[in-house]
């Protein structure tokens, strides 16, 4: 049993000077790479090339972009640029990050300048300008709090997008912003388990106005967008995100309920590139983080609030506003978030310890969307609780979630009826485990998939070492390649979050542990919920060579399996038996190839916690942190291979690796927390 602590440093994002491979000043040329879509498109791509076309301007440089049509062509069209001699080139979004850091390897005398990109310890010709989306957030959230005060209400919202740290950073920064000038306001907000999901978007944004709320913050994507599209048309105020989303989202006026966006909470990416364009051309080296990030916040004109277009709201909120930015920009308003994780730095902790019980006898589970025998980590917490149940002896009883505006209700129902410990599940239940573990100090709440730092000493988020799962997956996805005569291997991942991160990693250094010379090939995908892409990127790694898919990220990589499968590859899903859920214990065509999967036992992170609470041994809870389940507590593992006709001999040499990794004598050489490769 051990507690993770986790210490967050803002070292990784001090700006200065770096040494820097490529040539000192002079540049002439400059090239654009866009994400998929145009120059003219109102996101990310225009402001860059709006900032691009500006540099270009100012020092006289040979300008030149390329408008991406597909993920698949990203290599190419840097690559177009590189041909072509330009010194400088510009990417457009976090999904094109890996194939910009492989150019700028490969390139040491081509200056890269990735846009939302996240470089730590990266080649130093190359620069990710990120934003301080916690000060974008901040000030969003000053205007809300007026606004709200203005029409005599007390309530606002926020719809969000997957909870990684660029959406944190904007949802407690606004709820910060807000508690600055209302500390008594009530904040309504939830994280949505997708950015391309506007219809869930509008419904909660529906259920929000619903319960008082008269300003929408929304961020994430098209999700947050279809919420405050769905507020603005009932006639609610709202506020965008990171571009003017009274230009993008409401048509520059033309979009029915354009008069209710007061502001967006900006991000200056022409900005961003002009300052590192502008380093690049004046030669002022000093000024250029190679090999880190270009941090924008709003002392710098990288973040801020957009102009109120037609909203009648009173100029003096923005007046507001700005004296706010001033006072960070003076260091004497902070947002108190941390910069790199989105989380609190000071949260409101609670004064007493987790309570003392001599050993708990009640427990109850709250299952996420789902039932207990779905296969899912629902059914395997259930197992858990009721092996725990049945060796402690406790009284046990679940519920099973059917919306997710249910989750505080049944959490609520169990502490009614006077459950000791609540077991709940999945990440998109965590904010409801929280309020409600802040407001029962004297009951126990354990949350699967839940990662929590300094939280209420009553809850344990439990977590898994998703990069050893992944590690011991490449140890067998390289073995299997080398029985048949591969060289090549892929894997299929959904967006690239932390935890789908550390498997890619994980798998890939694995594969290297066995075979450093095997190629292998990725792809991150910016959706969990497209089978489709999955697959269509799965058939085109089996036309590249690939003998063995990996497939790790929620229906898009299930989508990768099923479809290499169907085709005769051998495949490997993730978190769960897929041979049981996704190919249906042996019914779904294909099943013959499935030959593991990279498991988180959750089974065994519950009953560890519940057995621990029921012995009232209180010494190793981790209350207020996190319970880490590794190879070592049968916490990560590899799934049985089924039907699948994988020589004895393959299994031998796989179990002997992870007996190392499980005795502690190989290290995945992944970050635990960022899923980024610590060397």
């Amino acid at each position: 049993m051990r507690k993770l602590i986790v210490l967050l440093s803002l070292v990784t994002l001090m700006l200065g000077s770096f040494p820097l491979a490529a040539a000192q000043g002079g540049v002439e040329t400059l090239c654009l790479v866009t994400d998929i879509g145009r120059v003219n498109d109102g996101t990310f791509n225009q402001s860059a090339h709006e900032g691009a076309l500006e540099a270009a301007d100012v020092y006289d440089l040979e300008y030149k972009f390329i408008e991406t049509q597909a993920e698949t062509d990203y290599d190419a069209n840097i690559q177009t640029c590189i041909d072509e001699g330009f010194e400088i080139i510009v990417t457009v979004g976090f999904l094109i990050a890996d194939a910009t850091r492989a150019a700028a390897e490969a390139n040491p005398d081509v200056h890269f300048l990735g846009v939302d990109q996240f470089v730590v310890d990266g080649p130093t010709n190359y620069v990710g300008i990120q934003f301080r989306d916690d000060q974008s957030g901040f000030l969003a959230g000053v205007l809300a709090a007026q606004v709200a005060d203005s029409i005599g209400s007390d309530t606002i919202a926020g719809v969000y997008g997957i909870d990684i740290p660029p959406v944190k950073k904007l949802r407690n920064g606004f709820e910060q912003g807000a508690r600055y000038i209302n500390a008594d306001l009530n904040l309504l907000g939830v994280y949505i388990d997708s950015f391309i999901a506007p219809d869930r978007g509008a419904s909660v944004a529906m259920q929000f106005i619903g319960e008082g709320a008269s300003v929408i913050f929304g961020a994430g994507g098209p999700t947050g967008t279809g919420g405050i599209l769905a507020a603005a048309q009932e006639g609610v105020y709202v506020i965008g995100v990171d571009q003017d989303e009274w230009v993008t989202s409401f048509g520059a006026g033309e979009t029915d309920g354009s008069e209710y966006i007061i502001s967006s909470a900006v991000k200056r990416v022409d900005q961003g590139v002009f300052d590192m364009v502008a380093a690049l051309a004046e030669g002022m080296m000093d000024d250029f983080p190679g090999g880190g990030i270009y941090l924008l916040d709003v002392a710098l004109n990288g973040v801020g609030l957009a102009d109120k277009h037609e909203a009648d709201i009173d100029d003096a909120f923005f007046d507001v506003a700005a004296g706010v930015a001033e006072m960070m920009i003076a260091g004497s308003v902070s947002t108190g978030i941390d910069p790199i994780s989105g989380d609190l730095m000071e949260m409101d902790m609670m004064d007493d310890q987790a309570p003392e019980l001599m050993g708990i006898e009640t427990v109850c589970l709250v299952t996420d969307l789902g039932r207990v025998n779905d296969g899912t980590f629902n059914q395997s917490a259930h197992e858990g609780a009721v092996a725990a149940a049945d060796e402690y002896d406790l009284e046990y009883d679940f519920i099973e979630t059917q919306a997710e505006t249910d989750y505080e209700a049944n959490i609520q129902t169990c502490v009614d009826e006077g459950y000791e410990a609540i077991v709940t599940v999945g990440f998109l239940i965590a904010d409801a485990t929280y309020t409600a573990a802040e407001a029962n100090p004297d009951v126990y709440f354990l949350g699967v998939d839940q990662f929590l730092v300094d939280g209420p000493t009553n809850y344990v988020g439990i977590q898994f070492r998703e990069d050893q799962s992944g590690f011991m997956t490449g140890v067998l996805a390289a073995y299997v390649a080398e029985w048949q005569g591969s060289d090549t291997i892929a894997g299929v991942y959904g967006i690239d979050i932390p935890p789908v991160k550390r498997f890619r990693n994980g798998y890939e250094q694995g594969a290297k542990y066995v075979n450093p010379d095997l190629n292998i090939l990725g792809v991150y995908i910016d959706s969990f919920i497209a089978p489709d892409r999955g697959g269509s990127a799965a058939l085109q790694f089996i036309g590249e060579g690939a003998t063995v898919l990996f497939g790790g990220g929620g229906p898009t990589g299930t989508g990768a399996i099923l479809a290499g499968a169907q085709e005769g590859v051998y495949v490997i899903g993730v978190d769960k038996d897929e041979y049981l859920t996704s190919f249906g214990a042996g019914e779904t065509d294909g099943s013959e190839y499935i030959i593991s999967s990279a498991m988180k036992r959750v089974d065994v992170g519950v009953h560890d916690m519940v057995a621990m609470l029921a012995e009232g041994d209180m010494s190793d809870f981790p209350g207020g942190g996190v319970f880490l389940m590794d190879a070592a507590m049968n916490g990560v593992g590899l799934a049985p291979p089924h039907e699948a006709d994988i020589p004895d001999s393959v299994w031998e040499k796989v179990n002997a690796v992870n007996a190392e990794l499980i005795a502690g004598d190989i290290e995945t050489g992944v970050n635990l927390i960022t899923g980024d490769l610590l060397e």
